[in-house]
């Protein structure tokens, strides 16, 4: 889907924050946050090292775990993201440990200890193709090879993100349909998802493009239903997504990110109740 709508900075943070108002991480799935979780000047080294690291610049020498940007930036396919960058970039592994988001994941879940386990930092560039759009998935489907226990994912908007560039699309209450969709995230043809997903008896299918400012975030239930449209504006949109364990859990023992557990350089424990 492609939109000619061009939204304000004004308009996005209104929407964000009617957004923040109505909808629960219990009852709906995911919750938006009431204001920024990155300071400006937070917003501004993010987003700069995020980039640099996309194209292939590691500033402590060490490569990310994944990089599907690289130096060879005009070959870069319309979506790009980097795996585990706290490991190519100092600046981005502080932020990731900064305790405001960690904090306020905390509330709307009712953790008492958080843990990164994975995070990564993306981008899709603008007017490219519906390559940039990632299909209907559940991250169940994903992280039942990895955690094992709770977890939560925060997806933190390095740009203001209107919807003409693609943000989070998420389906309300869907993750309560107790139902366990093969929906991948790299499939582009939503339209063709959407056939073949059944919704329960009873419940109803409603999407909501989760517009949001830059520095803002929003988390969502590994069981919901979610994706995102295309970039259909004039500029990168840029991000991070944290996913962090919550209280007791362990990671699968053959999994990659089992072996990085004891890491806390590159996972460290980012929240723990009194």
């Amino acid at each position: 889907m492609t939109t000619d709508v061009v939204q304000s900075h004004e308009e996005v943070v209104r929407l964000a924050t009617q957004n923040s108002q109505r909808y629960t991480y219990g009852r709906d799935g995911f919750q938006v946050s009431p204001g920024a979780l990155l300071t400006e000047s937070e917003v501004t080294a993010a987003r700069e090292h995020a980039w640099k690291v996309l194209q292939g610049v590691y500033e402590t020498g060490v490569a990310p775990r994944t990089n599907t940007g690289g130096t060879d930036i005009a070959n870069h396919p319309p979506y790009i993201e980097s795996q585990m960058p706290q490991d190519a970039d100092n600046v981005l592994r502080e932020i990731m440990a900064t305790s405001r988001m960690a904090e306020w994941a905390a509330e709307v879940t009712g953790a008492k200890r958080l843990k990164v386990f994975n995070f990564m930092v993306m981008a899709k560039y603008p007017r490219s193709s519906t390559k940039t759009v990632v299909g209907w998935h559940q991250d169940r489907r994903y992280f039942e090879k990895i955690i094992n226990g709770r977890s939560i994912n925060l997806w933190v908007a390095l740009d203001d993100v209107p919807v003409e560039l693609g943000p989070l699309r998420f389906v309300p209450g869907s993750h309560r349909w107790d139902a366990l969709y093969q929906s991948g995230f790299f499939e582009h043809d939503t339209d063709r998802q959407r056939e073949e997903i059944k919704v329960p008896e009873g419940q109803e299918w409603t999407e909501l493009d989760s517009v949001l400012p830059a520095g803002w975030g929003s988390v969502h239930h590994t069981h919901l239903l979610h994706g995102s449209g295309m970039n259909s504006g004039d500029r990168p949109r840029i991000s991070m997504l944290l996913n962090y364990g919550i209280d007791e859990f362990t990671m699968v023992p053959e999994s990659y990110f089992a072996t990085r557990h004891d890491d806390l350089k590159a996972t460290p424990i980012v929240y723990q109740a009194a």
